[in-house]
């Protein structure tokens, strides 16, 4: 009765204070039961009279209306897909069990009968984004970070909706956690065979710490293994359970030192030797019909590779890498500049035996860092003694800033390519960060082998999304329906009963080479990546000036255009916008390097490939590390991210060699490796290119001394950068026009 009396009096006040602030006054975070009180009372005064279904079930839960929270919740549970409802169906499951006087018991009992009646790929789903990706920190600190954060005595009605959204999901996730993690991770015991302690010894005595993983109730003949070998220690069981439930034996290979296994972790160093005779390991078990293939992304896409460096193993028949990094290319360097990223992914994955997720999500560290070594100027070798924890690998690093030995003894170099003659399928994206790595080794491939049986697929993906299955939107662009490929659970099966099973060959794969073109919902097939074109446009830089913009003119021309970068100011940056996120936006920064626009396109045509650069300058300094931006400037007047490049000017022309500019001298510099992309560009449409000099906090400064960068510090900065591009510089597009098919 009390219960009713208050709720039916906060209602009545909340009629009068919807279009008001609410009155708040803090009490304990520590104080859970204060704490419930007062986002109780506050759920109840918000208005929630133009709240989707969903915000509203919320309010309706921390209200305790759980009745009204059933009803309001059915029918979007009913429309959403079951692959997309692992929130969801925790949010029923919790609001079902407070309406018992066991709460425990009842989300226990419930929520193991729907994960029993769940198949494999839902229950490995639910791993993968429920305990994988573990949500429940986040929300406890989203939540407590926005209530401590509050001063006011009074709350707007848009604040006090956001706390207690927040409030619902720290209370949601933080009650069932422990619950839904054993229950998941039983029903993983009942489905399969985990063998997770077998240690084997390498030929020179270091440990590899292995997983098998098999499914239950299978018929015991010998299978073809699948193997994932990562230094990502305790991610992986997924991967593998989803092999087993597909007919295969999963196999997990941790990195030496990781896991189980003794000794020392050295990312990198070793894969060329280990995973060679993890594959010969997985040949002579019981259960092994002597077929192996291999698939992961990122470092598990490198490992593939790696594998293969001296020999390929006789019964490695496929790989399949996934956004696949080369060391020395694309990580931790870009075209020669190291970027910072790679410092605390160093702590990530060498500090324990399994992955250090606290040194990785100390976002305050690591954006402290780089602010304070952006601000005082010091050298980018001193970025751990700002840390103030040695960072052994960063050094080792910084040690090698060409593509020389270190990095050529991890992956195939050259004529090391030649001898690999497995099936193989590599899939990218437009926006993954390792779209180099990737396309380093297929072009390398090409390159050396003779003939090689190596399939490429690329869409509008990004590191993780080319390697599980596109979300219908990327970074605020709604993907065409044909580019929602379910990669992981379909297409990687597929290829792998094909190639292992006799099985017919993905559809997906009409050819070589396999692009989905951006806003034509259809997919193209080459026979190879230089049959993607059948024209180019070449803009040329000019200095005729309208407004903010240059013109990119078709011919070549006597301008000049300056550019002058104060390395001393550390209240600006330069370059900031390079990186694609989002991917369309209504403006651009204006006052961030060169901008050129060029006149409207007279027709239709797609952009398909890397766009190519020819920059002929003269600047005052040794070296500089540059970028050019690639927009699309639609119709509508919005700016689509499509590419960019950015990289070391003494690496230009090789880089395994540095090769300093003479100062004040013309010289040119080329580059044929941006981003590759393919999209439909408008008749209309204008073409936005930014060129700049890199001065920011994410990566090194090249002051231009001619001295190794690492080592270079603000006293090099005294006298300005200045940098004239003449209107020899060109930007050349490589487009598919259907009309010349």
């Amino acid at each position: 009765m009390k219960k009713s009396v208050l709720l039916s009096f906060l209602i009545a006040i909340s009629m009068t204070s919807f279009g008001q602030e609410l009155p708040f006054r803090k009490v304990k975070l520590s104080d859970s039961i204060a704490i419930s009180k007062q986002m109780k009372q506050l759920a109840a005064l918000c208005n929630t009279q133009n709240l989707s279904d969903l915000d509203l079930f919320k309010f309706q839960l921390i209200r305790g209306d759980y009745a009204d929270a059933l009803v309001t919740f059915k029918k979007r549970i009913e429309e959403t897909p079951i692959d997309q409802r692992q929130y969801l169906d925790i949010y029923m499951h919790y609001v079902e069990a407070k309406r018992s006087k066991n709460f425990k018991g009842a989300f226990k009992k419930s929520y193991r009968k729907y994960v029993k009646n769940a198949d494999d790929i839902q229950v490995i789903n639910l791993d993968k984004a429920l305990i994988i990706r573990d949500p429940t920190d986040y929300y406890v600190n989203n939540f407590n970070t926005t209530y401590s954060s509050i001063e006011s005595e009074n709350l707007s009605q848009e604040t006090a909706k956001d706390l207690v959204k927040k409030y619902f999901l720290r209370t949601v996730f933080s009650s069932t956690r422990d619950l839904y993690f054993e229950e998941i991770k039983q029903d993983h015991e009942r489905r399969y065979s985990i063998n997770d302690s077998t240690i084997i010894p390498m030929k020179d005595g270091a440990e590899v710490s292995v997983v098998v993983i098999q499914r239950k109730g299978k018929v015991s003949t010998k299978k073809p293994a699948v193997l994932i070998a990562s230094i990502y220690a305790g991610t992986n069981e997924t991967g593998a359970m989803l092999s087993a439930s597909k007919g295969y034996v999963g196999v997990i290979a941790n990195t030496r030192g990781k896991r189980l296994s003794s000794g020392e972790v050295k990312p990198f160093e070793y894969e060329n030797t280990d995973v060679y005779e993890v594959i010969d390991w997985i040949s002579k078990q019981s259960w092994s019909n002597q077929k192996v293939a291999m698939f992961g992304g990122s470092y598990n896409g490198f490992t593939q590779w790696a594998s293969m460096k001296h020999k390929v193993h006789p019964a490695l028949k496929t790989i399949v890498p996934m956004v696949a990094i080369a060391p020395g290319i694309d990580y931790p360097m870009e075209n020669n500049i190291l970027h910072n990223y790679s410092y605390s992914w160093n702590f990530y994955v060498t500090n324990n035996k399994f992955l250090d997720f606290d040194a990785s999500n100390d976002f305050n560290r690591w954006n402290t860092l780089k602010n304070t070594w952006y601000k005082t100027g010091v050298a980018f070798n001193k970025l751990d003694s700002l840390d103030g924890q040695v960072n052994t690998l960063w050094n080792t690093y910084m040690a090698h800033p060409s593509f020389d030995a270190y990095w050529k003894k991890m992956i195939p170099y050259k004529q090391e390519f030649a001898k690999i003659n497995i099936p193989i399928l590599t899939i990218t994206g437009y926006y993954d960060d390792s779209q180099r790595g990737a396309l380093y080794y297929f072009n390398e491939h090409y390159k050396y082998a003779k003939n090689p049986n190596h399939y490429l697929l690329v869409g509008p993906y990004d590191h993780w999304t080319a390697q599980t299955k596109p979300d219908e939107s990327l970074r605020n662009y709604k993907l065409d329906k044909s580019a929602l490929l379910n990669i992981e659970e379909g297409l990687l099966f597929q290829w792998f009963d094909y190639i292992l099973k006799g099985k017919e060959k993905p559809s997906i794969l009409k050819d070589k080479v396999n692009f989905q073109v951006m806003d034509t919902n259809t997919w193209m097939h080459k026979p190879s990546l230089s049959a993607m074109t059948n024209d180019t446009l070449t803009f040329h830089l000019s200095d005729d000036k309208t407004d903010d913009f240059y013109a990119l003119k078709s011919k070549s021309n006597t301008s000049k255009i300056d550019l002058t970068v104060d390395f001393k100011d550390r209240e600006s940056m330069n370059n900031t916008g390079y990186y694609p996120w989002p991917l369309e936006k209504e403006n651009i920064n204006i006052k961030d390097g060169l901008l050129f626009k060029s006149e409207p396109l007279q027709e239709d045509v797609i952009i398909n490939g890397s766009f190519l650069g020819n920059l002929e300058f003269t600047i005052n300094k040794k070296d500089v590390d540059y970028s050019v931006i690639l927009y699309h400037l639609t119709p509508e007047g919005n700016y689509f991210h499509l590419s960019y490049y950015i990289g070391r000017a003494s690496y230009a022309t090789d880089r395994e060699q540095r090769n300093l500019l003479t100062p004040n001298q013309k010289t040119q510099v080329s580059f044929d490796n941006s981003k590759l992309i393919s999209k439909k560009l408008q008749k209309g449409s204008r073409m936005v290119a930014v060129v700049n000099v890199n001065k920011n906090n994410n990566a090194q400064l090249n002051y231009g001394t001619g001295k190794d960068v690492n080592e270079e510090n603000i006293k090099d900065a005294e006298v300005p950068l200045k940098i004239i591009f003449s209107g020899n510089s060109s930007i050349s597009l490589p487009v598919w026009y259907s009309l010349k098919e």
